[in-house]
Formats: C-alpha cells, structure tokens, sequence
C-alpha cells in the first residue's frame, strides 16, 4: 500500500509539474517574460553599418564588459575584469565611418574575486594612484562587412603605444549599437612586468559592449 501511494503522489506531482510548464509555454508566465517576448519582436536588428543613424553614441556602462586574460602559470587563463569603463564615438553612415572613438578604464575598478587582491594590483601594480585612468584613443577605424579594424593608441601606466582592436559589429536597433572586440599587447611593454614569465606577458583584451545614440 505505501508503495501504491507513493507511486500516486510521485504522478500527481508530474501531472502538476506538466501542466504549470505547459502554462508558461501557452503565454502564462510573467508580466515580464511578457513584456521582453513582446520587444524582442519588434526590434527590427539590422547588421548592415550603413543602416544604422548617425551621430554621437555614448558607451552603455550596464551593457559593457572589459575583460584582461592571461596565462598562469601556462595552467590556466587567469581573468581580470574592470567595472568603471566610460567612452563614446562619432558614427557616419553616409560612408560607413567611425571616428573619435575614445574609451576609459578606471584601473581601481579592477577585479579578480579577491578584494585584497584587487587593491594590490591597482595600487602596486597599476599604480592608479599615479596613473587614475587607462585610455584608448583611435586613430583610423575601417569598416568591412561586420568586422571593424580600429586602430589607435593605448595609454596604460604612463606609456603610449599604438594597439589594434579586431572588431565584430553585432548590430543595430533602436538608436543602440553593440560590438565585440578583442586586442592583444605585452604589458612588459607598459612598464607593468612584474612576474613575467610565471604569470605571462601577453595580455589579451575581450570586449562586449553596446553604444547608445546621444
């Protein structure tokens, strides 16, 4: 008997479990569930540069992620990720052009995880109290397709030195764009050296972010 109830309770359980799911896929799940299906539909995403609308675009903080990798050890990919990244670029569509493309890293919004951590490298390391902000500026940015090769000048810990950014342009909708980008520098060359070759020179920047039309 106790066999045969457990076995019932185990399919009533099922059964309500089956039927809430089949609720939620019919379009009874949140407001906001709702809401996002709803403006997903209609956001008209274009991949083409030229469609996109021209003018200023500022760097959307809640959309953007900075990224620094390196090998550890040659073990694994150690990950540092800045917080505080602010910029903007001016965008022509009647050629397809970028220009005055300018970001900025706070190297105290750096982190690992590891707070202490984190404080030890922006202060010893970074010296950002010497150095309060990590810049890039470009210099020439070509458009081909849905790659952008952006050209430009790195200033990181007092030393500037021309960097490249391979870029992925994801698309526009809705006066915002969004972009992948990846770089790659050896920060020996910036004066940052400290543990190298345990902790690996190149550096390989990552780079998710969107642009909001100003």
């Amino acid at each position: 008997m106790k066999s045969f109830n457990a076995s019932v309770a185990i399919a009533a359980a099922f059964l309500l479990f089956t039927t809430a799911a089949t609720a939620f896929q019919q379009g009874h799940g949140s407001p906001e569930d709702a809401s996002a299906s709803a403006q997903y539909k209609t956001l008209n995403l274009t991949r083409d540069p030229a469609a996109a609308t021209g003018g200023s675009y500022r760097l959307d903080p809640h959309h953007t992620s900075v990224t620094a990798k390196l090998a550890h050890m040659d073990l694994s990919r150690y990950t540092l990720r800045f917080d505080a990244v602010s910029g903007g670029f001016s965008f022509d569509p009647t050629r397809a052009t970028a220009s005055n493309l300018q970001i900025s890293v706070d190297p105290a919004s750096v982190d690992t995880g590891d707070q202490a951590f984190d404080k030890r490298i922006a202060t010893r390391f970074f010296e950002n109290g010497k150095y309060p902000s990590i810049t890039f500026a470009s210099s020439s940015i070509t458009i081909t397709g849905d790659h952008f090769s952006v050209d430009g000048v790195l200033d990181f810990h007092g030393v500037k030195k021309p960097v490249s950014l391979s870029v992925v342009y994801r698309g526009f909708t809705h006066g915002r764009m969004g972009f992948s980008g990846e770089a790659t520098f050896k920060r020996s060359e910036f004066g940052v050296g400290e543990w190298v070759p345990l902790e690996a020179d190149e550096v390989t920047l990552l780079i998710e972010t969107e642009f909001v039309k100003t």
